[in-house]
């Protein structure tokens, strides 16, 4: 029996009614309609990749400005208080001096502000009259008592030379004990054994070098200076650079000697055309106002270089100071200074010192991270401490 074929001859299958199934729906040859909701293939390799949208970085605000000192004396104000400690100072054969030291920096530093306080000094003149008092016998043993005893003076030479880290440390405790910031109280650290190999021990090299350690010298007298001070429970710090010192004093010698090198010839000079191998004093007067002036211009330039050096590598805790000093504006200040002071047989030395003192505090500011709030004040346990308490044990200063 044969059964029904299911598929056509070419092997196509039927449909149910028996008649073959096209092989597609379009003419032979034609391309598929495109699908009207989709992008023709052309196109879409046209259109870049999706990104997402790059955010601009956040702007950081500029840091805020360093706080700047700001110094209120007058010179009119400065005056009076300079004119009468200099007449009670020789009425009284030098004993106001003690007085007059503290009328003085009271008045300066009570004038210096800083972020809305003012700075106060509140010493003891008695303090300082002692430490007066003990210079003074020390110089008379040396001077007088010296002269006819031998042994006197070369004990009190040695005396002084023993004493001398005791009294740079007594003096550097005394003076900060003294001032005061905000309610808190300036401290020196003591350390006789730092003070003792920086004042005793190291000057001994700069002879041995021929004098090329003295700027080292100089930085480290800086350094335990300034890192021995604190204010309440924060300390300061500070990293300069030994090289920088160097450069300094080197440009401030060349300066020196140059100058003077000037004076020596003029000196030579006039020794060859008089002759005699001896010139009058009136002809000595240039070498002697050239040779002055070299040193008075070195001095000013090395400390104006060495301002910003040192306040811009000195740093309280996190807080940091910041020094802009100009050289040619400071030189100039000094010079027409000392001008006015000389044409006027020094009345006006307390103008010169109001001018620079305003332009030095015009000159430093200082960096504050947050608040100077979180600096607090020392306890009385930590103010009693064996370190501080050299500040408050005699109450003496020797002035320096």
């Amino acid at each position: 029996m044969e059964t029904s074929s299911l598929s056509s001859s070419d092997g196509r299958p039927e449909s149910p009614s028996g008649s073959s199934a096209p092989s597609s729906p379009l003419p032979s040859g034609s391309e598929p309609a495109a699908n009207p909701l989709l992008a023709p293939p052309a196109l879409l390799d046209q259109i870049p990749p999706f990104l997402p949208p790059v955010l601009p970085a956040p702007v950081q605000p500029p840091p805020p400005p360093p706080a700047p000192f700001v110094f209120h004396g007058r010179a009119a104000e400065y005056f009076r208080i300079w004119i009468v400690n200099t007449l009670l100072t020789l009425l009284t054969g030098g004993i106001f001096l003690a007085w007059a030291k503290v009328r003085k920096r009271r008045y300066l530093r009570g004038n210096t502000e800083l972020l809305g306080h003012r700075f106060d000094y509140r010493a003891n003149p008695r303090g300082l009259l002692v430490g007066n008092i003990i210079v003074l016998l020390f110089f008379l043993g040396y001077a007088f008592l010296g002269s006819l005893y031998r042994p006197v003076q070369l004990s009190a030479i040695g005396l002084g030379i023993l004493l001398l880290p005791w009294i740079v440390v007594r003096s550097l405790s005394f003076n900060a004990h003294n001032t005061v910031y905000r309610g808190l109280r300036f401290r020196f650290h003591p350390s006789l054994s730092g003070a003792a190999k920086i004042y005793l021990f190291k000057p001994l090299l700069i002879p041995l070098s021929l004098g090329i350690y003295y700027p080292a010298w100089v930085r480290e007298r800086r350094r335990y200076t300034v890192q021995g001070h604190r204010l309440g429970d924060a300390y300061f710090h500070q990293e300069t650079s030994t090289g920088q010192f160097y450069a300094t004093y080197l440009l401030g010698g060349l300066i020196i000697a140059g100058l003077v090198g000037v004076a020596s010839l003029y000196l030579v000079g006039m020794v060859a055309w008089q002759k005699t191998g001896q010139l009058p004093l009136a002809w000595m007067i240039p070498y002697f106002i050239v040779y002055g002036f070299g040193l008075f211009l070195g001095r000013q330039f090395i400390f104006a270089q060495m301002f910003n050096h040192l306040w811009n590598h000195t740093r309280l805790d996190e807080h940091r100071f910041v020094a802009r000093m100009e050289l040619g504006k400071w030189i100039g200040l000094q010079l027409t200074n000392l001008g006015a002071i000389l044409i006027t047989a020094g009345m006006l030395y307390p103008c010169g010192v109001i001018r620079s003192h305003r332009y030095t505090a015009s000159c430093l500011g200082l960096h504050v991270q947050g608040t100077l709030d979180t600096i607090e004040n020392m306890g009385r346990s930590q103010g009693n401490a064996a370190g501080d308490s050299a500040a408050e044990f005699s109450g003496v200063d020797f002035g320096l």
